[in-house]
Parts: C-alpha cells; structure tokens; sequence
C-alpha cells in the first residue's frame, strides 16, 4: 500500500495509519514525501511538469515490484492524497494500481464536496486562470509561478510543511475533470471520512460515487478531516475492506 499525503504536510502526519496497517500484516506500507515536499525538498512547493507526480508515483510501483514480486499495489490517499490518487487513476498508468483507498479526498474544482474557502488557503484566481489559458494554447514558460499559498498561523508552524504552490504542482495534485477520472475508477475502492469533516463536505461523497464509480462509502460519525487516520472505528473499516479484497 502507498498512502499520498495532503496538500500542506509531507508524510509524517499518516503515521497513526500506516502503523496500523502495518502492524497488523495487512499491507507493506510506503508513505513517500511527494516532490516538493519533505524535510528537505529540491524546490519546495514545486515540480518540473505537470503529471511528475504521476510519473514519480509509477516509478516507486516499478521499484515495489522489484521487492514484492507480484506485487498488489492499494493505492491510498488522503485529503489531496485522495485527489492525487484520482487523477493517477485517470491517467496511463490506471494499470498498475489493485484498489484504491481514498480517506476525505479532493475531488476537485466543481465538485459538490468543495465548502467555502475559510481563508486558509489563498488562490490567486487571476494567475491561475490566465495560466490555465496560456497552457491551452501550448504557453507553459510561467508554469512555475505560485498560484496558491497555505496562511497558517505562524505558532501552528513546525518548519517541514509546504505553504506555497506553483502551478504545475497544483494542478498536478487536483484531479481537474473529477467525473471522467471518477469513471475510470473501476478497481475496488473505499471511501472513507468523517461526519464532522471541516474541509470537504463529506455527506456529498456517497451521492457523488455512487454516481460514478462502484465504490463503497461509508461515513464515520462525530469525526474531523485528519482524526479519521487516528480513529478506531475507521482502522476496523481498512482491516476488514483489505481482508475481503480479491485482487
């Protein structure tokens, strides 16, 4: 299993998770550090293309099969993890992935789960749309430029998080057309979040993928955006949904 972090924090935060899983011999678990992100990363906030992290993804899959041959590969994500891990299902290496884990993904731009910003994460929608007209018509020199930045408080900081975004990173996180990837979603898949999610709004998961997909759903109550990765109730959903896969 690869588990995809959200879009500020690098892989740390999925430790409750990924030791979970792994403690109970359910999966081998990877929990990369995207690129641009890390303790250390070459260009925070950034990549070189749009799709690296799809190629960077496929590449680990290809080293994992050199290690756990045959390998089954769960694709997990969580917050834009979950997107990330959308998008990669929508694109050439759809292949290459078993079953999707998807904990209170982003689905996207004009999804039903999207809530009004609070603030927190700043867009400059003027950049980002003329970006978007300049890649239509093949212009991607400025692709680097940062379209989004994370304004959190500055004592809630720890130092490794990533606060700002360039385009080509951000659109390589977000799935851009959710319901053609969420139709190209046909390997098992559960979708996990919280009643109490603060930043998608988790009621709408279950009409959304029920539209598209074959996915099952189910909503943990009383339950925020990042406790589902700590929260028992959920760990028992994981556990049983890996038990019965058969891949």
């Amino acid at each position: 299993m690869i588990i995809l972090h959200g879009i500020s924090e690098d892989s740390k935060y999925l430790k409750p998770l990924a030791e979970f899983i792994s403690a109970n011999n359910l999966a081998n678990v990877y929990t990369p550090d995207l690129r641009g992100y890390g303790e250390n990363p070459v260009r925070r906030g950034d990549v070189d293309y749009i799709g690296q992290i799809e190629d960077d993804i496929a590449d680990l899959i290809e080293w994992i099969a050199t290690s756990h041959c045959p390998a089954k590969i769960i694709l997990a994500g969580h917050s834009a993890g979950g997107g990330t891990a959308i998008r990669f299902a929508g694109s050439k290496y759809v292949k290459l992935v078993q079953a999707y884990l998807l904990l209170a993904p982003l689905l996207g731009p004009g999804a039903p789960t999207e809530r009004p910003s609070d603030g927190t994460l700043q867009i400059n929608k003027k950049r980002l749309i003329t970006l978007f007209l300049l890649n239509g018509i093949g212009i991607k020199k400025w692709n680097y430029l940062p379209v989004m930045k994370n304004n959190k408080p500055e004592e809630l900081r720890h130092g490794s998080e990533t606060l700002e975004f360039s385009f080509r990173l951000l659109i390589s996180r977000t799935p851009m057309k959710y319901k053609r990837d969420l139709q190209k979603l046909n390997k098992p898949t559960l979708v996990l979040a919280g009643s109490n999610d603060e930043v998608f709004a988790s009621d709408q998961y279950e009409p959304v993928f029920s539209e598209y997909t074959k996915a099952k759903v189910a909503i943990v109550p009383n339950e925020s955006h990042d406790g589902i990765l700590s929260n028992a109730e959920i760990h028992q959903l994981v556990k049983d949904w890996i038990a019965n896969l058969d891949l």
